[in-house]
């Protein structure tokens, strides 16, 4: 699994994923699942910079941060390398660190963890991978789930659905990184849309936006997008929106937005501007 891991690599920038042994500063995922402190302390951070969250909003932001370290930590592995890891809450370590984030001129940290994987053990079998990823990561994230519901109260189907975008969404960002979106996208929908599965939801697919010249006759390019099936609730914080894709949108004034930020993206690149 090492060299899946390197092989993977560049598709995260942020932090490391490495099969290594649980040294000291280092905590299994069901060691933090099972730490009220820890998760206190995280849902504070998530609270310090997102002014007037109320507590469901927190463990919607916590869940997402966690989310994005889980799935860069996995998903290449699954879409890019065809294997699954074990992703049992005590076979993953974190290291977590804040990390330095500024967007729309805006300046906070990040929480972030590194990962190890305790044990090198792989699932390779193709026939099986998605329901073996799904049945991964529906044990992986289920106590968590349970504490962050207990604490909060935000309903297990909404912390659930934040889960089933972000398989979705880091699904069709490897396959952009690695050309190869339709594979991806037929991934990422085995792994999420089976009956049953708490990462079942109608709301969340795939969907394409073809943006035309002034005179709607030329192609000027296609883009594909997530539509979500949960909120992370940002627009309830302080001078907070809704996200380009919520599922709070009304569908034709999200995807008419989708289109003007994609002929601003255009535009840019037609005149060389960053």
């Amino acid at each position: 699994m090492q060299d899946a891991l390197l092989a993977c690599a560049p598709d995260n920038k942020e932090f490391s994923v490495a099969v290594g042994p649980l040294d000291a500063g280092w905590v299994t995922a069901a060691a933090f699942f099972a730490d009220s402190d820890a998760i206190d302390a995280f849902l504070d951070h998530e609270g310090s910079h997102n002014p007037g969250s109320d507590p469901k909003t927190r463990a919607a932001l916590l869940m997402l941060d966690y989310c994005y370290v889980f799935m860069l930590a996995s998903v290449p592995l699954l879409v890019g390398a065809g294997i699954v890891p074990d992703l049992s809450p005590s076979n993953m370590a974190f290291q977590f660190f804040d990390r330095r984030h500024e967007h729309d001129g805006r300046s906070h940290n990040d929480r972030r963890a590194h990962v190890r994987y305790l044990s090198p053990r792989f699932f390779d079998d193709r026939a099986a991978l998605c329901s073996h990823f799904r049945a991964g990561v529906e044990a992986h994230f289920a106590p968590l789930v349970d504490v962050l519901f207990r604490k909060t109260g935000l309903s297990r189907n909404a912390l659930w659905r934040l889960v089933a975008d972000a398989v979705a969404g880091r699904c069709l960002e490897v396959g952009r990184q690695r050309g190869c979106i339709d594979e991806a996208k037929a991934i990422g929908m085995q792994v999420v849309k089976q009956p049953g599965s708490p990462l079942h939801n109608r709301q969340l697919r795939y969907f394409d936006l073809t943006l035309y010249d002034d005179a709607q006759k030329i192609p000027l390019g296609s883009w594909t997008f997530r539509a979500r099936g949960g909120c992370c609730r940002f627009y309830t914080v302080l001078n907070g929106t809704l996200c380009s894709t919520c599922v709070l949108k009304d569908p034709k004034e999200r995807d008419a937005e989708l289109l003007e930020a994609m002929r601003v993206h255009v535009h840019r690149l037609a005149h060389n501007e960053t």
